[in-house]
């Protein structure tokens, strides 16, 4: 498993830099656009999400390149307070849809990619 990470202020302004991080990940991983597409939403929904919540002034983002999966993991969501944030429901509804998998690992989103 390979193994990328970083952190950004939580600010919309950076959001692109993740996007792009996704771009070349999945570019490198001969996924085609509408794949990238997808995902890139999902990320920047994510984003947003945590952009409204305010748990934290930094976000991490890890991405996890396994065999037959990309997870993206988003720190500072709470599903407890996702879920009480109706104006948030619809968000985590576009990620549901564009992704394969999304759950949470404490106060982590992880949006999961098949390959």
């Amino acid at each position: 498993m390979d193994v990328l990470e970083f952190k950004l202020p939580n600010d919309a302004l950076y959001f692109s830099t993740a996007r792009l991080m996704a771009t070349g990940i999945l570019n490198t991983l001969n996924r085609n656009i509408e794949e990238i597409e997808d995902t890139k939403m999902a990320l920047t929904e994510s984003l947003n999400i945590c952009l409204n919540l305010k748990e934290s002034d930094e976000i991490k983002v890890v991405f996890e390149i396994e065999e037959k999966s990309l997870k993206i993991k988003v720190s500072q969501i709470s599903e407890e307070k996702l879920n009480s944030c109706e104006k948030l429901s619809l968000a985590k509804t576009i990620i549901d849809y564009l992704i394969d998998k999304s759950y949470f690992e404490e106060d982590t989103l992880v949006l999961e990619k098949e390959l």
